[in-house]
């Protein structure tokens, strides 16, 4: 695919050496030197789409540099290399497995949890993002939902001062929330207990903003009335911004060799769910390409599907997102480094464990679109993704936090519950010490992240939007795949 495998490219990238020579070898400060390593972790990892992708790379990066919290959803590379050197005390625990890896999501932070619709319309609570899903140690996963967490209450409150200072003092309750909740759900799993289903809010107004507005958005199909407009009996997908608060994010029209491999990506798709409905269900209606949405997957082929539902009607259409995915940001870290059969394998595995039932997303499937492996999910406002930016006025306080912390430590717990037992005999020794080591790292770390968003500011503001590397002619992909990827319109 020249330069756009899922892969990307192992070798170490000489421009970003130099970048980092040039920053720590000559006598400058440490906060020079990390600014270096930053830009020079980020650009091996992501080299392939920087070379390929450059206009939406620096899309990417532009959107990192935006917020705190945009940037450490972008940066899991930054924390794969950081755990590896154990930066800050990341990755060594008292609490370790004598086989340490468990199957886990690889990304667990705040808004990689939501609200998802399952096949009886019930809904709950659950992860709702697998792209770095593999194996690895459960504390990977712990320690990244909690400096998740401690980052999240840091972000609280933007507008009042006040109000955020008082979040943020308690962050290292926030962090012991969530490690106290893991704990408590391993122990309850662990004595035989069944895996809970969180159906309903609880103490959480944060889990409570999101249940009510699902269950409003998903009776009124609301996703249909933002995405969609009629023309006679028919609809068909908006173009530009479908929300001028966002004008970032816009759909565009898709060239023509795309659309016409469309309905086979559909048919592969759906020979990948549980229950298919019909063939007649995904007849195409409608496509279009959509830039600037996400932050981590912001270089990705992303496309908003039209098709045709459960009847001609056009009331019941359905969109479907189709999203290109890659290779864990784990993967060939542990022997024997590979643990699925392929990049859609792996998501429909992974995500079929982690959540309470199967079913918890039943258009959740698998896919390739001109030799990218894709993902596919209904793009529904009924399945409400948790958001940073709400946690304003009652939902920004420390109580709130604190309640859904303990919440989202208990499902990661049972992600973890095919190792409840292995896991709880380290962790029953001293359950308390379990918890003051893990959310004192938790914290610890995430004022490391705090530094390195403006590490990272300034690495982009030195060495431009690509952090120093210089794609070159050859890099350019096929023409097929150039029209697939396309280019932003902010780009033209």
């Amino acid at each position: 695919m020249n330069g756009a495998s899922a892969r990307g490219s192992r070798e170490p990238m000489r421009g970003a050496w130099l970048c980092f020579l040039a920053f720590a070898g000559c006598g400058e400060a440490t906060d020079s030197a990390r600014q270096a390593e930053i830009a020079s972790v980020i650009t091996r990892a992501e080299e392939a789409q920087i070379r390929a992708r450059p206009a939406l790379a620096a899309g990417k990066y532009a959107r990192m540099a935006s917020s705190l919290y945009d940037y450490h959803r972008g940066s899991l590379a930054v924390f794969r290399a950081d755990f590896a050197r154990d930066h800050l005390g990341l990755a060594q625990s008292r609490y370790a497995l004598d086989h340490p890896l468990v199957g886990g999501t690889g990304d667990p932070h705040f808004e990689n949890f939501g609200v998802l619709v399952a096949s009886d319309d019930t809904l709950a609570l659950e992860p709702n993002d697998f792209d770095a899903a593999d194996r690895l140690p459960y504390w990977w996963d712990l320690r990244r939902l909690a400096v998740g967490m401690v980052l999240a209450a840091h972000a609280s409150n933007p507008g009042a001062p006040a109000a955020n200072d008082s979040t943020v003092a308690a962050e290292r309750e926030i962090a012991r929330a969530v490690v106290g909740g893991y704990a408590d759900a391993l122990g309850a799993l662990a004595a035989g207990g069944s895996s809970e289903r969180v159906t309903a809010p609880g103490d959480s107004v944060i889990l409570e903003d999101a249940f009510l507005r699902s269950q409003k958005d998903l009776a009124d199909h609301e996703e249909l009335g933002e995405l969609t407009v009629l023309q006679g009996n028919h609809r068909r997908l908006l173009r530009g911004p479908p929300d001028p608060a966002e004008p970032s994010e816009a759909l565009a029209d898709l060239p023509a060799n795309v659309l016409a491999a469309l309905p086979a990506a559909l048919e592969r798709y759906r020979a990948t769910l549980l229950a298919p409905p019909p063939a007649a269900h995904f007849l195409l209606l409608d496509a279009a390409r959509v830039f600037g949405k996400g932050i981590a997957s912001w270089p990705r082929v992303r496309i908003l599907i039209l098709v045709r539902g459960a009847s001609d009607a056009a009331d019941d259409d359905v969109i479907l997102e189709l999203r290109e995915i890659g290779d864990s940001a784990l993967a060939g870290w542990y022997p024997p480094g590979e643990y699925h059969d392929s990049v859609g394998q792996r998501l429909i595995a992974t995500s079929r464990v982690a959540w309470a039932r199967p079913d918890a997303a039943p258009l959740w499937g698998a896919t390739s679109l001109l030799g990218l492996p894709c993902q596919v999910r209904w793009e529904s406002e009924g399945q409400k993704t948790l958001r940073v930016r709400r946690l304003v006025g009652q939902l920004g306080t420390a109580q709130a936090l604190i309640a859904l912390a303990r919440r989202l430590g208990a499902l990661q717990a049972r992600i973890h519950s095919a190792d409840a037992s292995a896991l709880w005999q380290v962790v029953g020794r001293d359950p308390e010490g379990f918890v003051d080591e893990h959310s004192a790292v938790a914290v610890r770390y995430a004022a490391g992240v705090r530094e390195d968003f403006s590490a990272f500011r300034a690495a982009l503001d030195r060495l431009g939007p690509l952090l120093g590397l210089a794609p070159r002619p050859e890099d350019q992909p096929p023409p097929d795949l150039a029209a697939l990827l396309g280019t932003p319109p902010s780009s033209n």
